[in-house]
């Protein structure tokens, strides 16, 4: 019993005194439920430690579901309250956990590290009456792109009518991509779609003319020619940074024009990286066109400034 979280009922029938439990062996995550002071404090332990106390039928859902699954994640989701959702005649009142009360049918329930949540395609039907677009669409790629969806459900999830959000799911079902491997190589992606411009294929392995391998790249445009790539944080380690490098002056020289961008161009200079695109692909200069992602980008958590 010990190993696991447990209930104060549960650590008196043990033996264990109220004194021992107020002590430093234990640590007491929510009111009524104890655990070893020692053990790592994560969102999976929260919940387990949760669980003891859920009345039966509840099921981790929301965001909790999309962070306890590793889902790529809108700005400041780890600080949000652990959501569950409970039968309809079932009440949870504590501080630090949000309740939504529906019926859920079986196929809409999964086990996950002993935990119950809701199905990835229950998950994002709830996210999306909670999320802006753009933050829906990063999360539904990273459903997709762990196998936690098919792309067949979620399409069809985008034609069924009514419910809260349906208006934001069905938006979100034309512009995900299950091939999309991060949040901002999505962001990216979307900064080009949602200005109007044709779409970039993701993650396309580029060779050259005697069909040796050159590189796989984030983001392919329309030409064959143009590649967008996002350079994040972990590129800045000095071998990393020069193995980009060279492997965009190997692009170059095989003819393909290479587009590297930073969070901070996406999140200031995003008319700079849509001029950037018009001009690669011959398309005529359209100032306004970036106002179509910035619209949604001054919607989503990504447009606020973090907390």
């Amino acid at each position: 019993m010990l190993d696991e979280p447990f209930t104060t009922r549960e650590a008196l029938t043990a033996g264990i005194t109220p004194g021992q439990l107020r002590g430093p062996r234990w640590r007491s995550p929510f009111r009524g439920v104890h655990e070893a002071s020692d053990a790592e404090p994560n969102l999976l332990s929260q919940c387990r430690a949760l669980a003891r106390l859920l009345p039966a039928g509840a099921v981790f859902s929301g965001i909790t579901a999309a962070r306890l699954r590793g889902w790529w994640l809108p700005r400041d989701a780890e600080s949000l309250p652990i959501h569950v959702t409970v039968p309809p005649d079932c009440r949870v009142q504590r501080e630090g956990v949000r309740e939504t009360r529906r019926a859920l049918r079986p196929d809409e329930i999964i086990e996950y590290e002993g935990l119950r949540l809701t199905s990835g395609l229950r998950t994002l039907k709830d996210l999306a009456a909670d999320w802006s677009l753009i933050d829906l669409v990063v999360l539904a790629d990273a459903a997709l792109h762990f196998g936690d969806c098919s792309d067949a459900d979620w399409q069809a999830a985008g034609k069924s009518r009514g419910g809260r959000g349906i208006r934001n799911l069905r938006r979100a079902t034309t512009l995900t991509d299950e091939r999309s491997e991060s949040a901002m190589e999505t962001l990216l992606r979307l900064l080009v779609v949602l200005s109007g411009l044709p779409p970039p294929k993701p993650q396309v392995i580029l060779l050259d003319d005697a069909g040796g391998w050159l590189a796989r790249v984030d983001l392919l445009a329309p030409d064959g020619v143009t590649v967008l790539e996002y350079d994040g944080a972990s590129h800045d380690a000095p071998k990393r940074h020069n193995a980009d490098v060279r492997r965009w002056c190997l692009l170059q020289r095989h003819g393909f024009k290479v587009f590297p961008y930073t969070a901070r161009d996406l999140f200031r200079g995003a008319a700079q990286v849509v001029a950037d695109y018009q001009d690669a692909l011959g398309l005529p200069r359209d100032p306004s066109a970036v106002e179509g992602w910035l619209r949604e980008f001054r919607r989503s958590s990504f447009g606020r400034p973090p907390t």
